[in-house]
């Protein structure tokens, strides 16, 4: 049995003559909590309907629990859960019928813990699903979705429409699903703390390409955010390598690196800095340095 239950290999995809998707390449193995991100427009959900097989690659192949995403068994469909941006279910069903052709249709159903999922987002079996606010149709799109006991849960946006109360409902479901054996997920999210709370390995897409994909601890590691003061103006050029952002105030400059190492460091001490002081950055900070505009961008510097 493969070790990666998502697999992406050389993805292109075109529309309309412009690239979305430009030679991305990934593997979430199995048991892995895999936060996709970009900001809008970035490829997320269109790499998730291409695993799915519900839109075709212009080029490269995706497989899903070791099966080509573009011929999905039945069989390997039911072992996959599945949340949508947007939460489109059938509004002229009322919950409970809608709960019942689901039930129908599935080739496993976890009767006990629907119930329970039910009972904790208190969701009316009575009412039409046109009649729910938009935070109970994800809360009912999440349940119909973990009631399968899928092996492999994709989540487009997930928390889309939740308050503060529901979105950690959810999070503490995440972690309940991937601690039964074997279980993996695959979820895009707006809110960056949720993914650092749950997920343990990130991928970033900037423009249709997959710019970051490591641990979430290593990104941390990778990336550094340093407030350094020299005794003078600070210098014109630093001679590092992979200098993300860079910002001068008088004596002082704030400096963002990737893939700090001593290397990095001795250069800069080179340059007798009175202190260098190492700036904490959250999983939200980082990715806000790594999509910024690339004319935001201090283009890396050549090391002498």
């Amino acid at each position: 049995m493969s070790e990666n239950v998502v697999e992406i290999e050389n993805l292109v995809k075109y529309f309309d003559g412009r690239c979305v998707i430009d030679g991305v390449n990934l593997a979430v193995p199995r048991g892995c909590i895999y936060g996709l991100l970009g900001r809008n427009a970035s490829g997320k959900t269109t790499i998730i309907r291409i695993l799915l097989g519900l839109e075709p690659p212009t080029r490269g192949r995706t497989f899903l629990l070791g099966a080509p995403s573009n011929r999905l068994a039945g069989r390997t469909k039911g072992r996959i859960g599945y949340v949508a941006e947007g939460h489109n279910l059938i509004q002229d069903y009322k919950v409970g019928r809608l709960v019942k052709l689901c039930r129908d249709l599935s080739l496993k159903w976890n009767d006990e813990f629907f119930g329970h999922l039910i009972e904790m987002f208190r969701l009316p079996m009575d009412r039409k699903v046109s009649q729910l606010s938009i935070g109970m149709r994800a809360q009912l799109n999440l349940s119909l979705a973990l009631a399968t006991d899928p092996e492999l849960l994709i989540l487009d946006d997930p928390t889309l429409g939740l308050d503060t109360v529901a979105r950690r409902h959810f999070l503490e479901l995440a972690i309940e699903v991937i601690q039964q054996q074997g279980r993996t997920i695959l979820f895009s999210s707006h809110i960056l703390g949720d993914v650092e709370r749950i997920a343990d390995r990130i991928g970033i897409l900037v423009a249709g390409k997959l710019v970051v994909d490591c641990a979430l601890d290593e990104l941390k590691n990778r990336v550094k955010k340093l407030r350094v003061i020299f005794p003078e103006a600070p210098p014109e050029n630093l001679h590092l390598t992979e200098i993300i952002d860079r910002q001068i105030q008088g004596r002082e400059m704030t400096l963002t690196v990737a893939n700090w190492n001593r290397q990095k460091q001795n250069m800069l001490e080179l340059f007798k800095p009175t202190s260098c002081t190492e700036m904490p950055m959250s999983l939200e900070d980082i990715f806000i340095e790594c999509t910024q505009p690339v004319s935001a961008v201090v283009a890396p510097e050549s090391e002498g």
